[in-house]
């Protein structure tokens, strides 16, 4: 990973430098985190159960008030933002996305105000917070469950930084599943650095409701558009990868939400709404060799009956569209990487050819092997510029220029229909000192 381009090769988080978390095991078969509200870990170690390590130590006014400060807001913002966005994340990879280094330095630290303060609860690979073993910058963070912290937080949030931090949707505590999303979060930040992309979105924002209708103009049906992937890749040209990751070697569920999300890209075509699917199977790393190729075959055996039954048209089939690949032939150890950057995977282009070779490898991040001519170029890259002032997305992907300007909105809403503009004043004569352009307060930009 070390020789790879990357867009942060002085990042202290980028991947060569962060820990793997497939290959490091975090998950075994079986095992599962243990996850820590404040309340709940100041019950457990009022009944002696637990030691509070010294490091988590704060009172909830002290908490409170860092977390309101002006000098931490920002960085809670981001904090907030990500986890909201990606769901579960290691505090390795919030750092990496948001560029903020040491949120768990000091006995003051930013992830404990938020923790105290109720609005994220840590998780950890193993049974106790105070493990003398346990790496701090290895410990799992997810948004808390509803509470009056949460709903204040909530309501003190200007209208650009409420869409920034949510994407518009509001606070969700929905799909908290912490491998499944660790293991997207580790896909999307590494395609984010090393990937042929200009976005890439988290698990909230990778609705189909949203990919393949309201963001394209339209609305999305009752029924049948649910579903929703784990992340999405944006190439520059506006195509969009939506990544579903799986685990297991699947079962009646998995293959309904394939047969769904096969039906939607028969229902709406690749110019329309640029929507791909790829499906990366990640087996647990401790599963045997048989076991994970056994995971692969049921994941395209699904994917082939569903194109069956929603193959597209004989310009547009639906094999094209829809790809699968395998975590650890992408990445086959710690550090390691085969060919990433254009992400190479397989379709099941074949289907129609006769050779009987069904599954054809293809990159699904290079326009080349993967043509595309969007019916409105302008509406499809879009997303890139509207999608840089979230700040649940990396910090190498939040374009600076273009971000529309929410402010009108919120003005609209108190009955107002003016901005303030800046007034060309006369050029002086004599030097007295400079000032920039008049802005919106920090608060009010997206």
């Amino acid at each position: 990973m070390r020789r790879l381009p990357s867009r942060t090769p002085l990042n202290p988080r980028r991947t060569s430098l962060r820990t793997d978390p497939y290959t490091a095991r975090l998950w075994r078969s079986g095992s599962t985190a243990s996850w820590f509200s404040h309340d709940d870990y100041l019950a457990l170690a009022s009944a002696g159960a637990v030691r509070m390590p010294a490091w988590l130590k704060m009172s909830a006014e002290e908490a409170k008030e860092r977390v309101y400060a002006r000098r931490l807001w920002e960085d809670v913002l981001c904090v907030m933002a990500a986890l909201e966005q990606w769901r579960t994340m290691t505090v390795q990879q919030i750092e990496a996305l948001t560029n903020i280094s040491g949120i768990t330095n000091g006995r003051t630290s930013l992830l404990t105000a938020l923790w105290v303060h109720g609005l994220i609860e840590v998780g950890s690979p193993t049974s106790d917070l105070a493990a003398s073993t346990l790496d701090r910058n290895m410990l799992l963070l997810r948004p808390a469950r509803p509470s009056a912290a949460k709903k204040e937080f909530e309501e003190y949030l200007s209208y650009a930084e409420w869409v920034s931090v949510t994407g518009g949707r509001g606070f969700s505590t929905d799909r908290q599943y912490a491998r499944h999303n660790l293991l997207a979060s580790e896909f999307g930040l590494r395609v984010a650095e090393h990937g042929q992309v200009s976005m890439v979105l988290g698990e909230t924002l990778s609705g189909m409701d949203l990919l393949a209708y309201t963001g394209c103009g339209i609305d999305a049906p009752t029924t049948g558009a649910q579903n929703g992937a784990d992340l999405t890749l944006v190439r520059t040209d506006g195509l969009r990868v939506a990544v579903e990751m799986t685990a297991s070697k699947s079962g009646s569920a998995f293959n309904d939400k394939v047969e769904k999300l096969v039906a939607i890209l028969h229902r709406r075509s690749l110019e329309a709404t640029g929507l791909c699917i790829l499906f990366v199977c990640a087996p647990r790393q401790d599963a045997s060799r048989g076991e994970a190729g056994e995971v692969e075959r049921k994941v395209k055996r699904a994917v082939q009956r569903a194109i069956v039954n929603y193959p597209g048209t004989a310009l547009h089939p639906t094999a094209a569209r829809v790809a699968v690949a395998r975590w650890d032939r992408l990445f086959p150890g710690d550090g390691i990487v085969a060919d990433f950057g254009s992400l190479p995977m397989e379709r099941p282009t074949g289907m129609r050819g006769g050779t009987g070779q069904i599954w054809e490898p293809a990159r699904l991040l290079d326009p080349r092997s993967v043509p595309f001519t969007p019916d409105n170029p302008a509406a499809m890259s879009a997303v890139v510029t509207n999608a840089g002032g979230l700040r649940g997305v990396h910090h190498s992907l939040r374009v600076t220029g273009g971000r529309p300007v929410l402010a009108d909105i919120s003005l609209a809403a108190a009955g107002l229909d003016w901005v303030l503009d800046a007034v060309e004043a006369e050029r002086p004569n004599t030097g007295k000192g400079a000032v920039g352009p008049a802005q919106l307060p920090p608060r009010l930009r997206y």
